[in-house]
């Protein structure tokens, strides 16, 4: 039995597909032929389990953007034009055929997503809006007891042979001290997550190795600053936002903020997901550079959970001489102003649904413009929109990160984002644990090889 403190990855009730490592491995799907297009798959069919039905369920709509476009007929059903999804065909109990509207190289990626279900017609009629928060899939663990807010308690369907965990017990406490104190007692046997307070405790005392250890694996994923780049913002013009850049990208931010458990991001797309990182300008803003960045009027708009660095920048301005308010929004209402394009500088996240740098670029694609999609900036730029477009027909993995590695190099010249630093996953673990999983994406953590020591 193994018990944590966060909320169980979508590995653990697996769909269709699942990552492990770069690959793509089946299931529960019996088969999937691909009929291959000019460069990339155009149809899709995937074999099932007989009598498992089909339905599209709520939880699929919340990832409606990375669909839309891709999937024959999707767009219409988003908007409600149409009552279902032309480019989905049931031929039969256990088989699904899917049609592309264009060709898009990493659609294998997309149906390991959580929002890529396919579940029986019954889950998803009878829980509604509410089915995302139960869990269902074919992983190897079994919900025995949920209790909202509070606890999740798995078990495996069959039991596996020792030492392997039997059980997975989710516990939601208050912060990650207490968490602390939880594993210092064996209540749980590990937890997620890193701050200043437990940083300075860990470091105070080392008798912790004893009984815990931590593992730390940098995320395929982005800290960055938004800027709206159209013409009515304070920061349209590309050589402000380029010096903005410049006198951000030289702060010891990391360093200051996160004691080294983050790396500082040179680009906006991991380096992971490129062919290799483009140089970067690094030459000091000069005085008139400096001087029309003075004359600057900014609000920084973040989430509350982002005090800290948000104070850290607006004191580093400061110090240049540069005047920097900062406003806190929640979520929904940063959303709402972003949507309504009433805000020129936010603090944002962009974490990885799957490891290919075209979950990244979409930010920048002008279909994808807000309110229609993620491209929260408004950026537009005929290149941008070429190269991605390229990228989706292109199969080979190495050509697509030789694309991505030019779109990163318009990035740089546009300055539509500047990059902050790459986050860091960190779990702390009982000495009981053993084979924990290191796990680039935020998403997935297959824990089912999790062994325990007793």
């Amino acid at each position: 039995m193994m018990k944590t403190s966060r909320l169980p990855p979508p590995s653990l009730i697996n769909g269709k597909y699942r990552p492990t490592g770069k690959n793509i491995v089946s299931t529960c799907a019996g088969a999937f032929p691909i009929k291959a297009g000019p460069n990339a798959s155009s149809k899709h069919k995937m074999s099932y389990i007989a009598g498992i039905g089909w339905r599209i369920p709520v939880m699929l709509r919340r990832g409606g953007y990375l669909f839309r476009g891709i999937i024959r007929g999707w767009a219409a059903y988003q908007s409600g034009e149409a009552p279902t999804i032309a480019g989905l065909t049931a031929l039969s109990d256990s088989l699904l055929e899917v049609e592309l509207e264009t060709p898009y190289a990493p659609f294998l990626h997309l149906l390991t997503l959580p929002y890529a279900a396919v579940v029986l017609p019954e889950a998803a009629e009878s829980l509604g809006k509410d089915f995302g928060q139960y869990p269902v899939g074919c992983g190897p663990f079994a919900v025995e007891y949920h209790e909202v807010g509070r606890l999740l308690v798995l078990s495996r369907w069959q039991p596996a042979p020792n030492p392997a965990a039997q059980k997975l017990i989710f516990r939601w406490l208050p912060n990650r001290l207490w968490a602390w104190e939880a594993l210092r007692r064996g209540e749980i046997d590990a937890f997620e997550g890193s701050d200043r307070a437990l940083t300075y405790l860990l470091q105070k005392d080392s008798t912790w190795h004893a009984y815990a250890y931590q593992i730390e694996t940098p995320q395929i994923g982005t800290e960055y600053l938004g800027l709206r780049v159209d013409k009515n913002s304070p920061v349209a013009d590309r050589a402000l936002r380029r010096s903005l850049r410049t006198l951000i990208a030289r702060l010891p931010l990391t360093e200051v903020l996160f004691q080294g458990h983050a790396t500082p991001a040179r680009t906006f797309l991991p380096p992971p997901l490129l062919l290799y990182v483009p140089p970067l300008d690094t030459a000091p803003l000069t005085p008139e550079a400096l001087a029309r960045l003075r004359q600057l009027s900014l609000t920084l708009y973040a989430a509350p959970t982002f005090r800290e660095l948000c104070e850290y920048l607006r004191q580093a301005f400061e110090a240049a001489g540069l005047p920097l308010q900062v406003e806190y929004l929640l979520g929904p209402s940063l959303r709402e102003f972003l949507s309504k394009g009433q805000i020129a500088l936010w603090k944002a996240s962009w974490l990885a649904d799957f490891p290919d740098g075209e979950n990244f670029l979409i930010l920048f694609e002008s279909a994808q413009k807000m309110p229609a999609g993620p491209n929260t900036t408004l950026f537009s730029h005929p290149l941008m929109d070429s190269l991605i477009t390229e990228a989706r027909r292109t199969l080979d993995e190495k050509a697509r990160k030789k694309l991505y590695t030019r779109a990163e190099s318009l990035l740089q010249a546009e300055a539509p984002v500047i990059p902050l630093y790459h986050a860091h996953g960190i779990w702390t673990v009982s000495q009981r644990v053993r084979a924990f999983p290191k796990s680039p994406l935020p998403v997935w953590l297959p824990l089912d090889g999790v062994e325990i020591s007793d």
